[in-house]
């Protein structure tokens, strides 16, 4: 059965029926684990090969090659080998329709829906079974789509509110009094914001720019949603989104379009080295993931600083139930993988408590899973990890919107957030970004129904 025919192809009931005890195979991770990441040229033989591909280097790279190298360890059967792709979400997808996929693939959260829909990946069901009550309930929601399991987690991810302890107190401010709402976070970057005697900002307490690389992700802070999943409606005209961006707006109008710009423009390649505008101190709070910890020890480990929960509007403020946006990277095993049964014995080993908090440990993340060993948070390179944690497992934690469409509709809100900055109306922003995203799909929805409809015969 070819894909061209519009029907899916058809796996072996052999894989169908292959089960995994992923309680079982944690033992193994722990005992196996090795303590430097290792590249061996030459394959025992005898193994079955399973090709991964992951888009992480680096030390992120280092630490799933422990993982890779664990599970190779851990059995003679299969050996699986790890190549760093980059732009991998689009590489796989050709890799994919031209037939040549490889066994396992690292892709985002947000390509699952376009995955599930598409048919590029293999419901992890019809391999095996991997208990998705594992999962804190949000991560579940991230993996799965309409009811079936379709990926497996490697790391997870969550923004935090961190700031610099020491210019805190360098501002009068409570460095173990972090702002909880929106006004207190802007009292305290107009504290924290130093200038030159030109004007130049020398310092910022605060930018929405530092980084821009998530603009999708303000309306959370107010109450606002992106996608109602029911309906599959666009939500990006409401009035907490429109507040959160008439709040991004307010800084540069208050501090200067073309200073912010310059100053926030001035690190755009800067993040995540000694440079970093955090790392270095030219900016007093910044909101980024955990992986800044991972950063911050390597390239500035006497800095003092601290992590909290995002600063909301007062309106939904609930110190119990913080609020953010979960995203995480993920396994896949593509349709047309050469060995989709090594294949899914490997995702589901990853996928132990053991090689989960190992990993997360090693990116300074939070757990993915439901609840963490005692000896978790024991050590965590990241001290914050509690933060990232509780956004993790809240009620009111948000994810991406599953939806095919989701990169198209997240490049308009980049467009948002910078006719934002320049002043534009905000209300005709966010009304032309939900029209612009509603269009795309209920296009999407029509072209999926027309391919998914009864041929006649």
């Amino acid at each position: 059965m070819s894909e061209d025919d519009g029907q899916r192809p058809s796996i072996s009931r052999r894989a169908a029926m292959a089960t995994v005890s992923v309680a079982a195979m944690g033992g193994l991770a722990a005992a196996m684990w090795p303590r430097t990441p290792r590249s061996r040229r030459s394959i025992p033989p005898g193994r079955t090969v399973v090709d991964y591909w992951e888009k992480w280097t680096g030390a992120e790279g280092d630490a799933i090659q422990h993982v890779v190298d664990g599970f190779n360890e851990s059995q003679n059967r299969i050996w699986v080998r790890r190549t760093a792709i980059s732009e991998i979400d689009t590489k796989a997808m050709v890799a994919i329709g031209g037939g040549d996929p490889p066994d396992v693939c690292g892709v985002f959260s947000y390509n699952v829906a376009q995955y599930a829909q598409s048919a590029a990946a293999i419901p992890l069901s019809e391999l095996g079974r991997i208990d998705t009550a594992i999962y804190a309930p949000a991560v579940r929601d991230l993996l799965c789509f309409r009811g079936k399991h379709i990926a497996a987690v490697s790391s997870l991810y969550s923004l935090a509110l961190y700031y610099n302890r020491a210019m805190f107190r360098e501002a009068g401010l409570n460095p173990d009094a972090p702002p909880r709402t929106i006004s207190e976070l802007d009292a305290a970057a107009e504290k924290l914001t130093i200038r030159d005697a030109s004007g130049a900002i020398v310092r910022a307490g605060l930018l929405q720019n530092l980084p821009s690389w998530w603009p999708y992700s303000w309306p959370v802070m107010f109450g606002g949603n992106l996608y109602d999943p029911q309906s599959n409606a666009a939500e990006f005209a409401s009035d907490a989104t429109i507040k959160a961006y008439e709040w991004v707006q307010s800084y540069p109008r208050r501090m200067g379009v073309k200073e912010t710009a310059v100053f926030g423009t001035a690190y755009d390649r800067s993040f995540h080295s000694p440079q970093d505008p955090f790392i270095s101190g030219r900016v007093a709070m910044i909101v980024q993931g955990p992986w800044l910890a991972n950063f911050a020890n390597r390239y500035n480990p006497a800095l003092d600083y601290a992590a909290a929960p995002l600063p909301v509007d007062e309106a939904i403020y609930n110190q119990n139930e913080p609020v953010g946006m979960l995203e995480a990277d993920v396994l896949v095993i593509p349709r047309g993988a050469k060995q989709p049964e090594a294949a899914f014995q490997f995702v589901a080993y990853t996928q132990t408590q053991e090689v989960q908090e190992q990993l997360a440990r090693e990116h300074t993340k939070s757990s993915p899973l439901a609840r963490c060993s005692p000896a978790f948070f024991d050590g965590h390179a990241n001290k914050y990890v509690r933060v990232h944690d509780a956004i993790t497992k809240s009620p009111r934690v948000q994810i991406l919107p599953q939806t095919a469409v989701w990169k198209s509709y997240a490049h308009l809100t980049e467009g948002a957030f910078d006719a934002a900055w320049k002043g534009a109306n905000v209300r005709e922003i966010c009304i032309a970004v939900q029209q612009r995203a509603q269009a795309m799909m209920d296009r999407d929805a029509l072209l999926r129904a027309k391919r998914e409809a009864p041929t006649a015969s």
